[in-house]
């Protein structure tokens, strides 16, 4: 409960029965959302403008994206290319999802799920790609020679100061790889009776939702952390490749669609803002925080198209020759 819910509350414990009933129903008119009908008869200035907005920044958005699959087809080989191109995916998707609870208020918890899930694929994913840079796991351990791994990096890097260095091996590996491919399984799970209990019975899940959060942060942290120290592993092998950055633009993903949406989220309450049911204050607090997320989309794709830019397997000399070959 946030601040302005306990404003309410205490007010509502000193008011007659009649205030209490009249307050109840401008806090239920305050956060109700709204249907796609109401929505739309009582559409205003701000909103036409903010879906024009949004529009235009998801066109944008999927406009890099294209940029940036054409020049990773042109200098990537097969093994590399799929994941890449998936791992880009990932922001014009979550571009997609801001601008539907947009344009359908109703489906703002659906579309955070995908949001959400964006992380859950690409965390097996970009680990995938980690080690196709080295060719395999098992070529990771032959070319690294039994070099020590740290395992005191973010996000445990202050609790875990204690653990000893560790030789990377085929078992360890692999209790590296459960580490991250847990994520989609376990927090696909949860998201999906959050949503089931969200959309059937709103009350209950309103009861139970703190309860998910505790195994939520441990399935990100202990995922989180296991990507960190493989990509630490693979930039010893191959530090001109950016690995860092691309980490950090997945890690955005959790940061600004999940920790700064709930941030957000209770903080705007302190304002005021939009007007009476429908067109009320979490319609307008929903548009903000969307608006703001497309705008960063924008941003970390561009950040993730410079972050893509290495490494160059093919060169345009060759590809340039092999086309007047065809040709011949």
């Amino acid at each position: 409960m946030n601040t302005t819910e306990g404003y309410h509350v205490m007010q509502a414990s000193e008011a007659p029965p009649q205030d209490i009933e009249l307050l109840n129903n401008l806090t239920t008119s305050r956060r109700a959302i709204p249907s796609v009908a109401e929505y739309y008869e009582n559409m205003n200035a701000f909103l036409s403008l903010a879906i024009f907005v949004a529009s235009l920044l998801t066109i944008l958005n999927i406009s890099i994206f294209s940029t940036t699959v054409s020049r990773l087809r042109r200098h990537l080989n097969e093994p590399l290319l799929r994941p890449s191109i998936i791992m880009v995916a990932l922001y014009p998707v979550i571009s997609l999802a801001a601008l539907v609870t947009i344009l359908v208020p109703y489906s703002w918890f659906m579309c955070h799920t995908v949001m959400h899930v964006m992380f859950m694929v690409g965390g097996p994913v970009f680990r995938t790609l980690l080690f196709r840079y080295v060719n395999s796991e098992q070529n990771y351990v032959k070319e690294s020679g039994g070099e020590e791994v740290q395992l005191n990096t973010p996000p445990c890097c202050c609790c875990c100061l204690c653990l000893p260095l560790v030789v990377p091996t085929k078992a360890k590996l692999c209790i590296s790889r459960y580490m991250v491919w847990q994520m989609p399984f376990w927090q696909g799970s949860i998201m999906l009776v959050m949503n089931i209990l969200y959309y059937r019975d709103i009350q209950l899940y309103h009861q139970v939702m703190y309860f998910f959060i505790p195994f939520i942060v441990c399935s990100i942290v202990m995922g989180a952390w296991s990507l960190q120290i493989t990509v630490r592993m693979i930039t010893k092998l191959r530090g001109d490749y950016q690995l860092r950055k691309k980490m950090f633009c997945l890690q955005l993903v959790v940061m600004l669609c999940k920790l700064q949406y709930l941030v957000l989220y209770d903080q705007l309450d302190a304002i005021k803002l939009g007007g009476e049911y429908p067109i009320n204050h979490t319609v307008y607090k929903q548009t903000v925080i969307n608006i703001l997320i497309l705008v960063e989309m924008v941003l970390v794709s561009m950040m993730v198209q410079s972050a893509y830019r290495t490494p160059i397997q093919v060169q345009v000399d060759e590809i340039n020759k092999e086309k007047e070959i065809t040709r011949i």
